[in-house]
């Protein structure tokens, strides 16, 4: 339905419930005027009747009773007339023979008379304050109702009239009124096909008006923005083409291999890299159209090098979006050709539900990973040698002290020996008796001396036996794995191996927790470290500027599913701006040509990247250093 056809039928509506109220409230005024004035007009005349009628009824003048009657009855709206003496018998009477053997019911209102058309009305004959009869009189009501008819048809009509020319006047109105609105949608029609900055003619200075201006201005703001905004399409269209040339050029100029799988595990891109390292697999057009097939055709070429033993094709599968049974995880593994190239390769998750594949020859970094592992275990190696060649001298003096008394030891048993052979064989040739010989010889000196002597030597052959032992011990090179050893011999062996280099300056103090037990360990690195430690606490202590009893204290305990060892001194302290580079490869506190700088280093990559665990300093300048090593007992089991 069209705006014009709405104001047309809205004020054509408005107008015909005005009129109907207007017809109603008239109609209704108009009835009721008119019944008033009958009920009056019947009351009135039945009163004139009465007064008429009283002298001829007392005086039984019957003729002049038919003769007023007569006359009455001359008025159209009057029915009949009848007269009634005191005893209500009829007198006199005249007019519709229908109405006078109808018996007489006085109306009250017109109301009453719906039935029989007639107002039926009496007045009492009175006179002198006496009552001598009634005069009953029937008025018809037609006259009203056709009144009634003819004035509502008169105002229909007049209404019909109305409501026809408010309907034309609202037509011309609503043409005038919507013929902007017309254009209105026009414009919006044209805009709406993409005719931005399309303008309206307006007239008037009305809220239409204001309106078309407004269409107007906003059909060239959107002439401005599609402008604007076709522009910045061409100028993202051109960006994206350059920035997928240049992602194109980039991705071909890597010497990784790259291929680029859209959601539904069809390839969309592989780069140069890898068609020359896949020849025949993309020579001559032959590129699979999707990543499962292109990894079936890999899996041909590749061997396995991953560490769980997965097969090269089950990870490439698992890597397809299609068949990866919902993995939305990175994924990254190692493999290797079967010319000896070694490959890493890695699947990373695109936002679109894609993945980008991508393959590196690591064949160097592998070898140069290899070789550094090995130079790390000369290395290695070569710091325990140092170690233990710093520790030489300390040792050769350590067994030299026993092997001197065991020496001297032997020295005097054996002359002691030789003595009393000499004195037996001269008791064999008879020269001398028993008695003198003992004497001479100084037998009860030598019964005593000489084991005491034996016992000596035995005891040097087994201090010498026990540094030799530690020394083999810690010298002895691992196999490559980790094996359970008892914390508190190895701590023995660092302690007895390394003696020489603290106890000119110092006391260690040993505490070790018996159920501590076997812990999985690589003993001679683990050693390594430790005489590291030991000799470092005693460098400390011998340079501490405070003369004090140099004290040097090795606890191991266990805490939870930890090994937790501790070496406390009381030197010097590491000052707070070097203890955090105390770690660092060739950095030392020490003066030079004392230290190189590996020992620490060393010592955390032995403990935390060899053994998994870790090792940390806390220190005070004046008040000493505290190492700790946790190694983890997980293995133990």
């Amino acid at each position: 339905m069209s705006f014009r056809l709405k104001t047309v039928l809205g004020i054509a509506a408005i107008e015909c419930v005005l009129l109907a109220i207007l017809v109603i409230s008239g109609l209704h005024y108009l009835r009721s005027s008119n019944e008033a004035q009958l009920l009056e007009r019947s009351q009135v005349t039945a009163r004139l009747f009465s007064t008429m009628t009283s002298d001829a009824l007392l005086s039984l003048d019957l003729a002049t009773l038919d003769a007023l009657v007569g006359q009455t009855l001359q008025n159209d709206d009057i029915l009949y007339v009848r007269v009634r003496n005191a005893n209500g018998l009829v007198v006199a009477q005249g007019g519709d023979s229908g109405a006078l053997e109808a018996d007489f019911s006085e109306d009250d209102s017109i109301e009453a008379t719906s039935n029989d058309m007639r107002l039926d009305v009496s007045a009492p004959i009175v006179s002198a304050g006496k009552d001598f009869g009634r005069v009953e009189i029937g008025l018809s009501t037609a006259a009203i109702e056709t009144t009634l008819g003819d004035a509502t048809r008169w105002m229909l009509s007049i209404a019909a009239m109305e409501i026809l020319l408010v309907a034309v006047f609202g037509l011309l109105l609503g043409t005038v009124l919507t013929k902007q609105l017309a254009l209105l949608r026009k414009g919006a029609k044209r805009v709406a096909q993409g005719d931005f900055g399309y303008q309206l003619r307006v007239s008037g200075r009305d809220e239409l008006a204001d309106t078309s201006n407004s269409f107007n201005r906003m059909s060239r703001a959107l002439a401005e923005f599609a402008k604007e905004a076709e522009e910045a399409r061409r100028k993202a269209e051109a960006e994206r083409e350059h920035a997928e040339t240049v992602m194109r050029d980039a991705m071909n100029s890597m010497d990784q291999s790259v291929v680029i799988v859209d959601a539904r595990d069809r390839i969309e891109f592989v780069n140069e890299a890898f068609k020359e390292t896949y020849p025949d697999i993309t020579a001559n057009g032959n590129m699979p159209q999707s990543f499962v097939e292109l990894s079936c055709l890999l899996s041909e070429q590749l061997e396995p090098a991953d560490d769980d033993g997965e097969s090269l094709n089950a990870l490439l599968e698992s890597a397809a979006p299609s068949a990866g049974a919902g993995i939305t995880e990175d994924m990254q593994w190692q493999s290797r050709t079967l010319d000896g190239r070694v490959l890493m390769n890695s699947r990373r998750q695109m936002s679109n539900g894609g993945v980008v594949v991508v393959e590196t020859d690591i064949t160097e970094l592998f070898d140069a990973v290899e070789r550094n592992r090995h130079l790390e275990m000369e290395v290695m190696q070569s710091q325990k040698m140092e170690s233990l060649g710093t520790l030489a001298s300390g040792i050769a003096h350590e067994i030299n002290t026993p092997i001197q008394y065991v020496g001297d030891n032997v020295k005097f048993a054996r002359e002691s020996f030789c003595d009393l052979n000499q004195a037996l064989l001269d008791l064999r040739a008879g020269k001398g008796d028993l008695e003198t010989a003992l004497e001479e010889m100084d037998w009860e000196y030598l019964s005593e001396e000489v084991p005491r002597a034996l016992q000596e030597a035995t005891d040097g052959v087994q201090a010498v036996s026990r540094i030799v032992s530690s020394v083999k011990a810690l010298s002895h090179g691992d196999n490559g794995e980790k094996t359970l050893y008892d914390l508190s011999s190895l701590i023995e062996n660092v302690v007895t191996v390394s003696k020489n280099q603290w106890k000119y300056c110092a006391e260690i103090r040993c505490d070790t927790d018996d159920e501590l037990g076997q812990v999985p360990c690589f003993p001679g690195d683990l050693s390594q470290v430790l005489i590291n430690m030991v000799v470092n606490a005693a460098q400390a202590i011998e340079e501490a500027e405070e003369v004090r009893a140099g004290l040097i204290r090795i606890a191991a305990r266990r805490e939870d599913d930890e090994a937790q060892i501790s070496i406390v001194d009381n030197g010097n302290g590491i000052p707070e701006d070097k203890i955090e580079r105390i770690f660092d490869l060739f950095f030392t506190t020490k003066a030079p040509g004392v230290g190189t700088g590996q020992g620490l280093a060393i010592s955390r990559s032995i403990i935390e990247e060899k053994h998994g665990g870790r090792l940390s300093v806390e220190s005070e300048v004046g008040v000493g250093t505290t190492f700790r090593i946790s190694l983890p007992l997980a293995d133990a089991a």
